[in-house]
């Protein structure tokens, strides 16, 4: 494991100017914190200000001081929030100042649950979100083939889904031969299902014969046992899978700008990267040092405890290996919680009564991904070293083996203020919250997987548990802290598609589930900003507009607080801001202004009104 330590140094070798001393000893949240604070620069009374926004409508989502029109900003965090009288008295001969006649200015949205790198990856990929029949996901297969070398594969991005399709099914193996006989072909739907042909079988050395993995499924045709192509679970396509070539440096690099940009659009300042291993967070380190790295990353790291005992000891081994814990690192990248999934995602969940339509029938209500004795074992020795554990858990099933486990590292040391975390927890019931609110968890809640991905519950949960899925007012009723992600690429990464999705419970093909699950505008636009915060130990430099946090912003052509949902979904991104620094302009030229705008002194030449320093 010496192995595993080093490379994981080399990934985050962010230890300049952090005190360590005597933080291993500290409980985890002021360990996390004291860590991160430790590596910003002070702000001193009497500074000038670097940046000033004027003119704004600023929602802090602080409950102390709610509204406020500008903000000052010095070494890359917010001087102080006020009125713009004051804060334009704050500015000096260097300070630039922008003029937001009037926007929106709120904290920049924090994903909690994102798997940034794999969105970029998916740019790459053969894009079949906008497919709608077997014959356009089979012609862009055949489309890819014919442009990429013989015997090389062809993989499709994960962000569609069978229900999009009007035949409501996946391709099959036989069908994917015909368009691309001479290349491997995979394509992953969600994180849990891959659909591959018959080459991709016969590199992995599976034929109709190979027995289906403890938490795997090689789904099979009923009538002639042959392969259908549909693979569920990481424990049967990791054969496959593994096989393919990794990314190089620079195809990575490429991979993670491409997001970045993209993110700072929809306003993303942070994400929590649910699952990586230390190679991947190396390309993250390698984009901090040479100061691309301008989504702040909170790296989360994947291990898979299984079901056997070498699979134990192997991420037992990782856990004790890694050498650091929670909380390492600085405010671009730092290395949040251990991640690991209890059950897979909509046909793959562990649940305590049977699928309404089930791809393996030997097992009707899904498979665990890891035992009961593994998942008790790691979550005690991760308590023990001081790490911060988030579990993937959507059936009711999974949920409860996690609470179990998690109940079992309680008992030796209370839980209370680690912010161990329940990720997905979509088939949540409310003695579940209860036991959760009892060891002082926190939740991560993704409503876009419901957006994206309810006519598939609908065919393999039902219509009743469907409209229960992913129960959004119940985890705000409980008391228990969430926090609002995506979980792209599976969905789309927009927060203000999750907002909307939030507050109306309206899906991208099965209408509204549930609508009495859903929430008011404020509580999804807190949980998708101090929320998530607050998750991953940073509400005291992130989710708020307040002295002293990081100053990462969004301006909205709308005000969330008083736009209809749908005027939320549609409106723009029009500045974002990290630490300061404008990563996104998207403000209106002067010809585009509306009049009121205009009449406010809104008169950009590039983008925004900015008074540069005299000379």
């Amino acid at each position: 494991m010496d192995r595993m330590r080093r490379a994981l140094l080399r990934a985050g070798a962010l230890l300049a100017g952090m005190p360590l001393a005597g933080l291993a000893d500290a409980p985890i949240g002021r360990r996390s914190r004291d860590a991160l604070a430790a590596t910003l620069p002070r702000i001193h009374p009497g500074d000038v200000p670097d940046v000033v926004l004027l003119n704004a409508r600023v929602r802090t989502m602080s409950a102390a001081a709610p509204l406020a029109e500008a903000i000052a900003v010095k070494h890359g965090r917010i001087m102080a929030v006020g009125d713009t009288a004051a804060i334009r008295a704050l500015a000096g001969a260097g300070t630039v100042q922008h003029d937001l006649a009037g926007l929106t200015v709120i904290p920049g949205f924090y994903d909690s649950h994102n798997h940034l790198r794999q969105t970029g990856l998916n740019f790459f990929a053969v894009n079949l979100a906008g497919a709608r029949t077997i014959a356009e996901v089979l012609a862009a297969i055949k489309a890819r083939a014919a442009i990429t070398p013989s015997g090389e594969w062809v993989v499709a991005s994960s962000r569609w889904h069978e229900s999009q399709l009007g035949e409501s099914r996946f391709p099959t193996r036989v069908e994917l031969d015909q368009v691309a006989p001479n290349h491997p072909v995979m394509i992953p739907r969600g994180g849990h299902n891959r659909v591959v042909n018959s080459l991709a079988f016969a590199r992995a050395g599976i034929t109709r014969d190979t027995p289906n993995p403890p938490g795997g499924t090689y789904v099979r045709d009923q009538a002639t046992g042959e392969l259908t192509g549909h693979v569920i679970g990481a424990a049967a396509f990791m054969r496959i899978q593994r096989l393919l070539p990794s990314p190089t440096s620079a195809r990575e690099r490429e991979a993670l700008v491409n997001a970045i940009k993209a993110y700072h659009a929809a306003g993303i300042t942070s994400v929590i990267e649910p699952g990586l291993e230390p190679r991947e967070i190396a390309a993250f380190q390698r984009l901090a040092q040479s100061g691309e790295l301008t989504v702040r990353v909170n790296a989360m790291l994947r291990i898979f405890p299984g079901t056997t005992q070498d699979e134990l000891e192997r991420a037992l081994a990782t856990v004790r290996g890694v050498g650091v814990t929670t909380g390492f690192g600085d405010e671009w990248l730092r290395l949040g919680g251990i991640k690991f999934t209890a059950d897979g995602g909509v046909e793959t969940s562990y649940l305590k009564e049977p699928f309404a339509h089930a791809d393996d029938p030997s097992s009707p209500r899904g498979k665990p991904h890891a035992s009961v004795d593994n998942m008790r074992a790691v979550c005690l020795l991760a308590n023990e070293l001081g790490w911060q554990m988030g579990i993937h858990c959507v059936g009711d099933a999974a949920i409860e083996q996690v609470l179990d486990a998690y109940g079992a590292a309680h008992a030796v040391s209370p839980l209370t203020g680690k912010r161990w975390t329940l990720i997905h927890m979509m088939r949540a019931r409310p003695e579940q919250l209860q036991r959760a609110k009892t060891m002082g968890l926190v939740i991560t809640a993704q409503q876009p997987l419901m957006y994206a991905l309810a006519g598939g519950f609908v065919k393999y949960w039902g219509s009743t548990r469907t409209a229960e899925c992913e129960p959004l007012r119940m985890y705000l009723d409980s008391g228990l802290p969430v926090g609002g992600g995506s979980d792209s690429p599976v969905t789309p990464y927009q927060p203000l598609l999750g907002l909307w999705s939030s507050v109306t419970r309206e899906t991208q093909l099965a209408g509204v589930q549930g609508a009495e699950w859903a929430i008011p505008m404020a509580d999804a636009l807190r949980w998708y900003t101090l929320g998530s915060a607050h998750t991953a130990f940073e509400d005291d430099l992130k989710g708020t507009i307040e002295p002293g946090k990081l100053a990462d912003l969004v301006a909205l052509s709308v005000d969330p607080f008083a736009a209809s949902p749908t005027e939320v979904r549609d409106a723009k991104v029009l500045l974002t801001m990290v630490g300061g620094r404008i990563v996104h302009d998207g403000l209106p030229r002067r010809s585009e202004l509306p009049p009121q705008r205009e009449a406010a002194g809104f008169t950009p030449a590039d983008g925004c009104n900015c008074a540069e320093p005299h000379a």
